[in-house]
């Protein structure tokens, strides 16, 4: 058994997998929103303890006691996680790993806390010889330690392995889909605060990119625009998806609804375009097979066509049971994503 933990903004979700290879099957599979009242939801101002509240509820719903759970793999909250690929020259384990530590204080945003990193030494690298590619991720010791208190909080007797959300999505899309032998494959999260953007392939760079425009945004541009609450955006948008920018009572009004609905989409789009550009840019040699959107705002009407169509690339949605048996049909399943990354890694070790 392994229990995989998503602690998100919008909503946190579990996934309690068992078996092994081909024959895995979700045991429970359930999600508990942060808040009580919708129209008062703010990422911005979650406090730990509606975290702890919440979840603790939901494990109480699912009749899943934390403290027995010995396999518990859970997502860091937030992006102050780096993950980027190194390119080294090969050394003595501890040189390697003061020089790992060295670039990792570039590209962490510090707090005053150390480093803490880990690290997977890819191989010899295809575009130098003598130098080698390394995995690098890396975050602070203060976000290790603020994520330690809360699963402890929670109930966990062991807190278990923490797991990085581009590495969790990669483990899920590899699970289903498998590494491509030739080009890469991208993986867009579209979550409420952020959507993650992957790309990986068989002998290609990682790269992983964090964009701020998700769900909750484009929550708030309905609900500044329509005059609307967040619970009548809510539902509008996920009614209407790409469409929703069109529904107002006047055609002044909705010309101005709609190009600032476009807007939000359209600058989705384009900060995906400027990173499979910067990715191209720095990986000439490499191209795109497919993209796979997945994440709890993945199944908005259209928004899989609309990128398609402006990116001019195969799209496809990536379901999270699509090789694990589901006793229950569950709505949304492309929330679970991150949930049922970590579960997997659990049980691979």
């Amino acid at each position: 058994m392994s229990l995989g933990l998503d602690i998100g903004h919008f909503n946190s979700k579990v996934v309690l997998l068992s078996g092994s290879g081909d024959n895995i099957e979700a045991q429970k599979v359930k999600n508990c929103n942060t808040f009580t009242d919708l129209n008062l939801f703010d990422p911005e101002t979650i406090t730990k303890a509606q975290w702890v509240a919440s979840i603790q509820d939901l494990f109480k719903e699912i009749k899943i006691n934390p403290k027995s759970q010995k396999e518990l793999v859970s997502s860091l909250i937030g992006s102050s996680t780096t993950i980027k690929q190194i390119l080294t020259v090969e050394m003595a384990g501890q040189e390697l790993v003061q020089a790992l530590e060295f670039e990792a204080k570039k590209h962490i945003p510090l707090d005053g806390t150390e480093v803490i990193m880990d690290y997977h030494i890819i191989g010899e690298s295809s575009k130098e010889v003598g130098k080698i590619d390394v995995l690098l991720v890396a975050t602070t010791k203060n976000l290790i330690t603020q994520h330690n208190q809360l699963i402890t909080e929670i109930g966990f007797k062991k807190t278990g392995v923490f797991d990085a959300t581009p590495v969790a999505l990669t483990n899920l899309c590899i699970h289903n889909k498998g590494i491509p032998d030739q080009g890469v494959d991208v993986i867009l999260n579209i979550g409420c605060k952020s959507t993650t953007i992957v790309v990986f392939g068989n002998g290609q760079d990682f790269f992983t990119r964090e964009l701020n425009i998700a769900g909750h945004k484009i929550s708030k541009s309905l609900m500044d625009k329509n005059s609307l609450n967040y619970y009548e955006a809510e539902k509008l948008k996920f009614e209407k998806g790409v469409q929703s920018l069109e529904n107002t009572s006047t055609e002044n009004e909705s010309f101005s609804i709609q190009v600032a609905e476009k807007t939000i989409f359209t600058n989705l789009v384009e900060e995906i375009r400027k990173s499979l550009r910067y990715y191209m840019k720095t990986n000439p040699q490499a191209y795109f097979n497919k993209i796979y959107v997945t994440g709890g705002s993945a199944n908005l009407v259209g928004v899989k066509d609309f990128i398609s169509t402006n990116l001019n690339s195969e799209v496809e949605l990536l379901d999270p049971f699509e090789k694990i048996a589901l006793k229950d049909s569950t709505e949304n399943p492309y929330q679970y994503s991150i949930a049922v990354g970590c579960a997997l890694r659990g049980l691979t070790g």
